[in-house]
């Protein structure tokens, strides 16, 4: 009975701070009463007020972690414990942009970072949440960082859009290495959708500062290969679902199919015979995986295919965000955030 009890609080809960993410601010506020935080304050950088700490609003009955809530702009960020989450603005070409940061606490040094690029029309906290980056970051001892784009879209098509969040990205690099406590030679870069779009132009232009990058739902813009030049060949993962109804595993327009994608990738890297295997069921979700590797690359920059049969336009492991007739299935046979950071941190 405690077992069933512990599992619909579980559930009550994550459909709770779900509600959290999407209300207004004041009803969210009316909902869990007003308890005011105060400013945390990092070096060299503008630090915006963290107000509204819900402390408690995810402890669960059954042991499970406790997490706390912290409002953003209107939005929660979720905190694991032993992490610490807070907003800071840099400016770029007289331009105010914004980012979140989730570290570990105490802050270790000379810790990684995860950037993490939200979606179209998303948000860094809702990026951080529905991929469950804030127990990743107490466990494994790096930084996620979460910017944003301006109105919400990235720049992703260089056939069609400015520089200006490459040099966004590229500043905020700077300003956080600057900051002191991370490793400059290990910054990854990783994405959902518009944010794995942007990811692949980022692994284009700024490969000289990142060390390796993984798309989710986000194949290959045609703009995009057509003017693609990396100073550096660094490791690429793809997590795409064949049920895509956004970003289709076959391409549509100006966007290339799966195989296109990662056969550009392949020729770039100098990578042959790539193997495919069947990886095993976790969950009955009527999804499963098949991950192909490409092995031998002349460049030293490893390559990987997730495709996730029967997946949406999701970051499988992670919430599902958006309604299945929308979006399809987020499967549960694969945790994208923690294939992404294994990968990473494998990474020469």
């Amino acid at each position: 009975m405690t077992n069933v009890l512990g599992a619909f609080a579980r559930g009550a809960v994550l459909l709770f701070s779900f509600l959290l993410l999407v209300l207004p601010t004041a009803t969210a506020s009316s909902l869990l009463g007003k308890i005011t935080g105060g400013t945390l304050n990092t070096a060299e950088a503008v630090v915006q007020p963290i107000i509204d700490p819900i402390t408690g609003a995810l402890s669960l009955p059954d042991g499970g972690l406790q997490h706390t809530l912290i409002r953003l702009d209107g939005t929660y960020l979720v905190t694991a414990p032993g992490t610490v989450g807070y907003q800071q603005t840099i400016t770029v070409d007289g331009v105010e942009r914004s980012f979140v940061a989730l570290r570990p606490d105490p802050a270790p040094p000379s810790a990684p970072v995860l950037l993490l690029l939200h979606g179209n029309s998303g948000t860094p906290a809702n990026m951080a949440n529905l991929a469950e980056v804030s127990d990743f970051v107490a466990t494994q001892g790096f930084w996620a960082v979460m910017p944003a784009a301006l109105n919400g879209v990235w720049g992703d098509d260089p056939s069609t859009d400015s520089d200006a969040d490459v040099r966004f990205i590229s500043q905020l690099i700077d300003t956080l290495i600057a900051a002191g406590g991370m490793d400059s030679t290990r910054i990854y870069a990783s994405g959902l959708s518009n944010g794995g779009f942007m990811t692949e132009r980022l692994s284009c232009e700024l490969s000289d500062k990142i060390a390796a990058f993984a798309m989710v739902a986000a194949t290959l813009r045609t703009g995009l290969e057509q003017s693609c030049a990396p100073a550096i060949q660094r490791p690429k993962l793809f997590i795409l679902g064949t049920a895509d109804p956004i970003v289709p595993y076959r391409g549509v327009a100006n966007i290339e199919s799966a195989d296109s994608a990662v056969s550009f990738w392949a020729a770039q890297q100098g990578c042959i015979t790539p193997s495919t295997t069947r990886m095993p069921n976790t969950v009955n979700d009527g999804t499963s995986i098949d991950l192909q590797t490409y092995e031998s690359c002349s460049s030293g920059a490893d390559l990987r295919l997730y495709t996730v049969n029967g997946g949406g336009h999701a970051w499988p492991g992670g919430w599902q965000y958006l309604p299945v007739p929308v979006i399809g299935a987020t499967s549960q046979n694969l945790i994208a955030t923690g294939v992404i950071w294994a990968f990473d941190s494998d990474s020469p």
